[in-house]
């Protein structure tokens, strides 16, 4: 009996969990719905005069009458919502309104709050609508010892976009934190051409320095100037490439020189390309590519033939990125006495299409035809034979594929 009436027990205490469980559950969906509702009526009301103000940019008694918290929770997220979606007048009168509102004086005393959470909110509105006088004090939130609440300053600052964002921006690229160094620094290039001024003040500022952390700072800033194609930055990067006493800035430099693409930079990208440190000639041999002027060939030759494989492997796309000139110097590497230097260069041509392009050429007439031969058969001496046989199967051509497996032939009979 005893035994039963505990099993009663416990029946009981279930259905009464379950009960409640239901019960809970029902309650708190319905407060959900319930709040949904409360919070749209109260948008409804409020949007038409937000709308009107970004017509007209008249005063709206609708909205000075509201409440602090009203504002706060409804106007805010209203005007940020329409600063992604207006331009010209309309964001200036929204700007205007956040002022005449509060409510830009309200966020800006909410970058001090103890709670991270208010920090990053505040800064993140400040960032649609907090004008000049907010870029400051969101620059302070850089030093947050939150990390969030620090990126979320920094994209705050790109948004507002001016070159004292971003000098205040570019002054945290000196920041420990890499996690923030890269925010900072994509932030930076979000800003685009404001930005370059203070990122070539930060490259200037590394010359001659051991400081890591100036190191690191001018090693990202040379990356966005290469980014951003900053032509006034050229005489900057250019020292640094030469100069830099860090191997990762000379190679960033290095890299944004080939980005910007300017052939007056090639004595700086063939001195870089004898640089003691394998990086920076890998990157000298992509900026090389990159600019694409076939002078320069005789360096990527040599480049190939580097002890290091990263050097070796840039050096061969850049060849191919340089027209006929570079496949016929890629075609001669074939005959290299270096293994390392034919397998590149022959990986080089298949990846890039060079190959199945120079298949469909081994019947034409004349010097083309013979050009596609010797390469097909510098190839097949090389040993790369793999990517020939699947061409010589699949190829759609008939006349291709017999022209090819005739080529391959001859030169194993040689």
């Amino acid at each position: 009996m005893q035994l039963t009436g505990i099993v009663y027990w416990a029946i009981a205490i279930l259905f009464v969990l379950n009960v409640s469980i239901v019960l809970l559950t029902v309650g708190v969906k319905a407060a959900r719905t319930l709040r949904i509702g409360w919070y749209k009526r109260h948008l409804r009301r409020i949007e038409p005069a937000v709308e009107n103000y970004i017509i007209t940019g008249e005063d709206q008694p609708e909205l000075e009458a509201l409440r602090p918290w009203q504002k706060d929770v409804f106007v805010s997220r209203l005007m940020v919502e329409r600063m992604a979606l207006v331009r010209g007048s309309g964001q200036d009168h929204l700007k205007r309104l956040a002022e005449h509102l509060g409510l830009v004086d309200r966020y800006l005393k909410d970058l001090d709050s103890r709670r991270r959470w208010r920090r990053a909110r505040a800064a993140e509105t400040l960032g649609y609508f907090g004008g000049e006088r907010s870029i400051r004090p969101l620059g302070k939130l850089l030093a947050d010892p939150d990390e969030t609440v620090r990126a979320v300053a920094a994209r705050a600052l790109a948004r507002i976009g001016t070159e004292e964002a971003a000098e205040i921006l570019a002054k945290t690229l000196n920041d420990p934190s890499e996690l923030t160094r890269l925010r900072v620094a994509e932030n930076l290039e979000r800003i685009g051409p404001p930005s370059v001024g203070p990122l070539m003040g930060v490259l200037e500022n590394a010359r001659g320095a051991e400081e890591h952390r100036l190191l690191h700072g001018a090693t990202q800033a040379a990356q966005v100037l290469g980014e951003l194609r900053a032509q006034e930055a050229r005489k900057a990067l250019g020292r640094a490439a030469l100069e830099g006493n860090s191997f990762d800035l000379r190679a960033r430099a290095t890299f944004a020189l080939g980005k910007i693409g300017d052939p007056d930079d090639l004595d700086n990208l063939l001195a870089a390309a004898e640089d003691e440190e394998w990086p920076v000639r890998a990157q000298a041999a992509s900026s090389l590519g990159m600019i694409g002027d076939v002078s320069t060939i005789p360096t990527l030759r040599k480049l190939t033939l580097d002890r290091e494989w990263w050097v070796r492997m840039n050096a061969s796309r850049a060849l191919a990125n340089m027209g006929p000139a570079g496949e016929r110097a890629l075609a001669r590497l074939l005959e290299s006495e270096d293994r390392f230097a034919r397998d590149r260069a022959a990986a080089t041509l298949e990846e890039r299409g060079i190959i199945r392009r120079v298949v469909g050429d081994l019947t034409a007439p004349g010097e083309r035809g013979e050009s596609a031969r010797a390469m097909i058969r510098a190839m097949v001496k090389a040993g790369a034979v793999q990517y020939l046989e699947r061409l010589a199967r699949t190829l759609p051509d008939e006349g291709a594929r017999v022209a090819l497996r005739q080529t391959m032939g001859e030169a194993r009979e040689s």
